[in-house]
């Protein structure tokens, strides 16, 4: 801190060269003395840079620790996820193929199971012509044993039945 000068008269600045000299030491202190506050006020600022940008650079580097972390949690859930997609994807291939599998299978099954079914029922249809000529045979046959059988004094009577009724009654089932 400057201390108070004491007032000079300056009659002859000229004349005294130690004068000169003392001023422009006076010059020279005074504006060593601004360049050094000046750097002062600098290094300060400089000082205080420095600490907010080591703060800032422990701040950013927790930051990008915890994003790394993060960004591997992501990955690995990406990668999981990619490989669950694939795997139910793959079970999805399989299923259509076993789906397509089995239809194939029906299909040759149910045109097996048709064919066989309108054998079957070709076969029963011609059974039951036959059937139905041998139970009219049968039933002719009966009559005529029955006739043979009567008593001579009834035939008239036996005749007249059989031939009211056609020859034999047909059941209802023989009918279809």
């Amino acid at each position: 801190m400057p201390t108070k000068k004491k007032a000079v008269k300056r009659t002859k600045k000229a004349a005294n060269p130690a004068h000169k000299q003392l001023e422009q030491l006076r010059k020279t202190v005074k504006g060593l003395r601004v360049r050094l506050e000046r750097e002062t006020r600098a290094r300060k600022i400089e000082a205080r840079v420095k600490s907010e940008a080591q703060k800032a650079r422990a701040r950013l580097a927790s930051q990008m620790a915890a994003l790394r972390d993060q960004g591997r949690k992501l990955a690995s859930a990406l990668k999981s996820a990619l490989g669950a997609a694939g795997k139910r994807d793959a079970a999805r291939q399989q299923a259509l193929a076993k789906i397509a599998e089995l239809k194939a299978e029906y299909t040759k099954k149910s045109a097996e199971l048709r064919s066989e079914l309108s054998r079957t029922t070709a076969e029963l249809a011609r059974k039951s012509e036959e059937l139905k000529k041998l139970a009219g045979e049968a039933a002719h046959r009966a009559v005529e044993i029955i006739r043979s059988e009567e008593p001579h004094a009834a035939p008239e009577a036996s005749t007249e039945s059989v031939e009211s009724s056609g020859g034999y009654e047909k059941e209802p089932d023989e009918e279809q």
